[in-house]
């Protein structure tokens, strides 16, 4: 019945969305898809690979079913309702749950309405919905890899942090605020399948902050959070009208539940708002450093590249190269 009724209010709202894009620009993203959506927020996790694997994916996406579809049932398995309520809202885990899975869900709802809006699809708000959930679903299952994770984690996030996410993405004053007021934005990477080990690297699904309130300088220097598997914090300096500079250092997670991890320095630059490239020095994935080149710097006329080069810890180079594609080809150990 509850099934019944949610894909009910999902079809009604899919008919009540804007006809202006607050954020889906058909020009600058016209390489993004919902599927690199997809890959990258359901691969997020493995920038630690200290807890998290893409071994045995199918395995583990029937794992986190099992733990999903009979949620009373594993809440009370697992502890009961005051652990989960504990664990999930009132202890550090709840940081992610509220700066990833509902700040973070509820832009990339809006985005992916806009881009299914944009191309003509019936009901957008219902695609935005699958795809939203298929992402988080795909997230889910690789977050079984840590025994620490129960189903806790999974029903605390897809059934409430993330469905909120997705009511909270047609509330305008929410939107307007995390738009005009925070200046979110994603800074997401470039996802790569090695044709090495046939797994994906250099995914994950990143945000900026920078909010209104903190400009100095002639509102041409303005501090910025950048919030991920890697929680960055800095300046940004807007050195000529239309680029911007961003220098940060923070931590790329280790232990995303008790929220530690190694210092990470990071290198932003953008041209009208569009990122260009970025620089990570001891960053997630267990990299020592990692650049990415962006199309918005490599475009020529309709081509669209993208291109990753980063050093794996310990030795080992990773290569990636993107064209047009949900995805680039590359070798994650060279």
């Amino acid at each position: 019945m509850m099934r019944i009724f949610l894909i009910t209010l999902v079809l009604l709202l899919s008919t009540a969305h804007s006809k202006e894009y607050k954020i889906f620009n058909p020009k600058r993203d016209s390489v993004w898809t919902p599927y690199t959506y997809v890959i990258n927020g359901t691969f997020d996790v493995i920038q630690n690979p200290y807890w998290f694997s893409q071994d045995k994916f199918s395995g583990k996406l029937e794992e986190v079913w099992n733990r999903v579809r009979k949620p009373n049932e594993n809440i009370k398995k697992d502890g009961g309702y005051k652990k989960l309520f504990n664990d999930e809202f009132l202890s550090s885990r709840v940081v992610p749950n509220i700066g990833l899975h509902f700040i973070g869900g509820s832009y990339d709802t809006l985005k992916l309405r806009e881009y299914f809006e944009h191309h003509g699809y019936p009901m957008p708000g219902l695609w935005s919905f699958l795809f939203t959930y298929a992402a988080h679903m795909g997230n889910e299952a690789l977050e079984t890899s840590y025994h620490d994770i129960s189903s806790h984690d999974h029903i605390a996030d897809l059934y409430v942090f993330d469905l909120a996410a997705f009511f909270i993405s047609y509330n305008e004053t929410y939107i307007n605020f995390l738009l005009d007021d925070l200046n979110l934005k994603s800074w997401n990477f470039q996802p790569v399948w090695s044709l090495k080990s046939d797994d994906f690297f250099n995914t994950g699904l990143n945000y900026v902050a920078r909010p209104k309130v903190l400009q100095f300088y002639d509102d041409k220097l303005r501090p910025f959070i950048y919030f991920g598997m890697q929680n960055i914090a800095g300046l940004s300096y807007q050195y000529v009208e239309d680029r911007i500079i961003s220098l940060g250092a923070g931590m790329s997670l280790t232990d995303p539940l008790e929220q530690k991890g190694r210092f990470v320095v990071s290198l932003f630059h953008e041209t009208n708002g569009e990122l260009d490239g970025s620089l990570f020095i001891n960053g997630s994935e267990d990299m020592s450093w990692r650049l990415n080149l962006y199309p918005n710097l490599l475009r020529y006329k309709d081509i669209d590249p993208g291109f990753i080069i980063g050093n794996k810890r310990g030795g080992g180079l990773s290569l990636g190269l993107s064209v047009n594609m949900p995805f680039g080809l590359g070798t994650d150990h060279l």
